[in-house]
């Protein structure tokens, strides 16, 4: 039987390009195996403006943990959710080839919710009502509900980032979180600029209906927090904390050559 080849030796094609900001962080990601388990062309988009190109591998996570399971801490939901896509696509790859694990792999769930859970406390501006997590909804008809509910109103749009790393103790990886929050004011649309957005049929495979970055900008007054989470993944609080980890040597023992 021939000897498996060492990790050190197999092809790699390194996901940090040379315009990257020189940031230590960005140096020892080079010609290491970082893997994005999303589809999502708008996270490959935010990666690339720091001319970062992660392998591409989709999480095939069924996405359905029970939203009861985080009522009135559902900033939660999109964590876990996060995690578990980043340790599906972990598990998965490392079956595939044991060989070749990856270095890291990187994950995110963006969620919308409504009305934000600080207005739905006691004292809060909505006490009464109860936060839902609106996530891509399942017709036009569920659309026009989520966007005509928050004419006027606040949401918060809410990303759950995680990473997966290998670790010398079992079970042979490592799982971190960070979540991000945007608050989104919505103009006091009419029923008819909804339809004309709905019927533009563009939001319909997005979180809460809408596209923040293309039409759906016309239904937004104003943010408060990271533009790019609303779009999918916020890369100023990632870069910020990957940073901080690797400065704490939480990476040394994952990234020794």
């Amino acid at each position: 039987m021939g000897k498996a080849p060492s990790k050190s030796s197999l092809t790699r094609t390194s996901p940090v390009g040379p315009k990257a900001l020189p940031l230590p962080i960005f140096q020892k990601l080079k010609d290491k195996r970082v893997v994005l388990a999303s589809a999502s062309p708008r996270r490959k988009e935010i990666f690339a403006a720091a001319d970062f190109h992660p392998e591409i591998v989709p999480s095939t996570f069924a996405e359905d943990l029970p939203h009861s399971r985080f009522q009135g801490r559902l900033a939660d939901y999109p964590i876990a959710t996060g995690a578990e896509k980043a340790m599906e696509v972990y598990e998965r790859l490392v079956k595939e080839n044991e060989y070749d694990p990856p270095d890291l792999v990187i994950s995110a769930d963006t969620v919308v919710i409504f009305p934000p859970e600080k207005d739905t406390v006691e004292g809060g501006q909505y006490h009464g009502e109860i936060s839902e997590v609106l996530e891509k909804p399942i017709n036009k008809h569920e659309q026009i509900r989520s966007l005509s509910s928050m004419s006027g109103r606040q949401c918060e749009v809410i990303t759950g980032v995680s990473i997966v790393y290998p670790t010398v103790e079992a079970p042979g990886f490592k799982v971190q979180s960070i979540s991000a929050s945007t608050l989104v004011q919505f103009y006091d649309n009419s029923k008819e600029t909804i339809q004309a957005y709905v019927d533009s049929e563009e939001g319909i495979d997005r979180a809460g209906g809408f596209a923040i970055q293309g039409l759906g900008g016309v239904l937004i007054e104003k943010i408060d927090g990271d533009y790019n989470n609303c779009v999918g993944f916020p890369s100023s609080a990632f870069w910020r904390w990957i940073s901080e980890l690797d400065s704490e040597g939480v990476f040394d023992e994952a990234w020794k050559e």
